[in-house]
């Protein structure tokens, strides 16, 4: 037995075998295993004396989840940047009106409004990887279509933009599933910080690309590249993916024990949702309204920050790619740090956490645009402090009918109005949330917990997960109806 095998055993492990099958079962070779209920297989658990595996398979299963959903918004909000990049007299959508540029710009949030209830039906029947590279091709397609059809008119470039929006409500989804099934409980944090920093990370590549794209080519290079990347992107996602890490061949055993270490499978119960909770809850309301406030203001920033380089600070095309890049990498390191910290500082508690770091993020955010809003456009240096804020948006469908009909004709005065308007939202949601927000689970939240029932268990083919001489994981199907005996490990001779 190699020693990072016997690492994989805790002291006080249990293994759940059919009764009948205990002939044909080295009790020695026990390992602590429970039932995934989602994968109707039994996989390995541990619970102290697992050392950190040498093999990172999950960290390339992150990087590649956090790429595809990066992807995903780079292409809806490509329109942001190439709108800066159309000539008048040539390009027809240089021409549209202001109402017509709202809706283009809002057109994303349809598309996500009318996937949203099909997704929901969707994330419970299908796989996660199958639902990804699903909307993987749709917005490949529709961006790689959009120069294509934008001479066709306005209302087929609509429908271009409103097929980008359909595979966003699949991006939080995903994130949560990854971090939930691929990263150990130590690593929560920071894989949520890399896969929620999507936004920030699809910033940092639309300018790069974008700045590059417009100056040397033209706007139309903008979505080919996209469309090429994107296509690039899901094709090795798909080829490295599984939805659970025991599903993966080129996991190790080491580190299949590390991810599940500490985790427990309970038998989930359809509950209902306790919408009146729910709504008489100051927490919720809490969270809901800084939420607002944050998405609202990063929407913004998503929307408009290459119209107030372009226009109002006078930036060319190139500069507005390269220096929109630089907030954006300082934010997501900000982002990224904030996760690494929240895993490794056990003196503050969670409670306090996330009030200080919310008021940092919301507060912080709020004066940087009121100061914003003084700084004349000569001094070019301030377009860098507001852009280092927030967390994650998608206020679309709002934010353009607020900001477009304000910024009429790019004056201080308009831009002050705008910046003024998010700082306050932004302060007045931080205050709120640090009267009424809370760390602690709420008592409605707590699940209901039930046994097993037998004949559920008879539809389960029961698979012990050992170690074999090769340091590989053998999976030794059961037909016996099995029931259930908890049995101590006993040290292998």
């Amino acid at each position: 037995m190699s020693e990072s095998g016997e690492s994989a055993r805790g002291s006080d492990a249990a293994s759940t075998i059919p009764a009948d099958a205990e002939s044909d079962f080295d009790e020695s070779a026990a390992t602590d295993t429970t039932v995934d209920p989602a994968a109707g297989a039994q996989v390995e658990r541990s619970d102290e004396g697992v050392k950190r595996p040498k093999k990172y398979m999950r960290f390339l299963i992150l990087a590649l989840s956090t790429l595809c959903i990066t992807q995903i918004l780079a292409n809806q909000n490509s329109y942001n940047f190439s709108k800066i990049c159309v000539v008048k007299g040539i390009d027809p959508s240089a021409n549209y009106t202001t109402n017509q540029m709202s809706v283009m710009r809002s057109a994303p949030a349809i598309g996500s409004f009318i996937a949203l209830l099909p997704m929901v039906y969707l994330l419970e029947k299908l796989p996660r990887k199958i639902i990804l590279l699903v909307c993987g091709g749709i917005t490949t397609v529709a961006t790689g279509l959009v120069p294509l059809v934008e001479p066709m008119g306005f209302g087929w470039f609509l429908a271009a933009r409103i097929l980008q929006g359909v595979s966003f409500c699949a991006t939080f989804p995903i994130a949560g599933f990854v971090t939930a099934q691929w990263a150990s409980l130590k690593e929560h944090g920071i894989f949520l910080a890399f896969l929620t920093g999507f936004s920030q990370l699809s910033q940092m590549y639309l300018f790069a690309i974008g700045g590059i794209g417009c100056s040397v080519f033209t706007w139309q290079s903008v979505y080919y590249f996209m469309a090429v990347s994107g296509a690039l992107i899901f094709v090795l996602f798909g080829y490295f993916y599984t939805d659970r890490p025991h599903e993966n061949s080129r996991v190790s055993p080491e580190e299949l024990a590390w991810i599940l270490k500490d985790k427990t499978d309970k038998n989930p119960v359809k509950e209902p949702v306790p919408y009146k909770s729910m709504f008489k809850s100051k927490v919720i309301w809490a969270v809901w309204t800084s939420a607002f406030a944050d998405i609202l203001a990063i929407t913004f920033l998503h929307m408009y920050v290459p119209q107030y380089f372009k226009d109002y600070l006078k930036f060319d095309i190139l500069k507005v790619g390269c220096y929109g890049a630089i907030p954006m990498i300082v934010q997501w390191l900000c982002k990224i740090f904030s996760g690494w910290s929240s895993d490794k500082i056990k003196s503050i508690s969670e409670n306090m956490k996330l009030k200080i770091y919310n008021s940092i993020a919301l507060g912080g955010s709020g004066v940087f645009f009121m100061i914003l809003s003084f700084v004349p456009a000569s001094s070019q240096w301030g377009c860098f402090v507001v852009l280092k804020v927030a967390i994650q948006a998608l206020c679309i469908l709002i934010e353009p009918q607020i900001t477009g009909h304000i910024l009429t004709d790019n004056t201080p005065f308009q831009w002050g109005a705008v910046l003024w308007l998010h700082a306050i939202l932004l302060i007045a949601a931080t205050v709120l949330f640090l009267f009424w927000a809370r760390a602690e689970a709420a008592p409605w939240t707590e699940p209901i917990e039930t046994e097993p029932v037998s004949d559920e268990l008879e539809k389960v083919e029961v698979v012990e997960v050992v170690e074999s001489k090769d340091d590989s994981l053998a999976e030794i199907p059961d037909s016996t109806a099995p029931t259930e005996r908890t049995m101590q490990e006993t040290t292998p001779p």
